[in-house]
């Protein structure tokens, strides 16, 4: 897999758990302290989150962090 899917993948993948929850992007932001704009960039594949920033993510939402790796 290139690194640009793999980016369209995560982003698809961190806006999907976040919608399964009933969430905004700005609520997910506030949740890890993070602004909008960069939880929209994010999703959109236009950067790349750091490990961390993946594990605020995974316990915002309560899932595994694993969660964002499982591509279907």
């Amino acid at each position: 897999m290139e690194e640009k899917q793999f980016l369209i993948f995560l982003g698809q993948e961190i806006a999907k758990q976040r919608k399964k929850q009933g969430l905004t992007q700005l609520d997910l932001a506030t949740l890890v302290n993070m602004e909008k704009p960069t939880m929209t960039r994010l999703e959109k594949d236009r950067t790349n989150p750091t490990s961390l920033t993946l594990l605020k993510f995974s316990k915002a939402l309560n899932i595994p962090i694993s969660k964002f790796f499982k591509f279907q």
